[in-house]
């Protein structure tokens, strides 16, 4: 190949490349979209305020914070275990 035909080859590749990240972001964004209609339909559909979505959110939080310390906890516990 010529370095002309290699630079057009690359050129046309760059630009299937730069296609297919909008058409991932697209479908990317589609995507989410699609799932929160849906959480919105189960919202309606059980009627759940929004200090109750709050609430449920905050103790989601919680409970990731509380696993997230309860591993490093036994993470320590493990490493002082093949430490002695």
């Amino acid at each position: 190949m010529t370095k002309e035909r290699i630079e057009k080859e690359l050129t046309k590749v760059r630009q299937q490349i730069a296609q297919l990240q909008a058409k991932e972001k697209d479908l990317a964004e589609q995507k989410q979209m699609a799932e929160d209609a849906e959480a919105m339909k189960i919202i309606k559909k059980y009627k759940i305020s929004s200090e109750k979505l709050q609430l449920l959110n905050k103790l989601s939080e919680d409970e990731i914070a509380r696993l997230l310390a309860q591993r490093e906890k036994e993470t320590l516990s493990n490493e002082e275990k093949i430490i002695y």
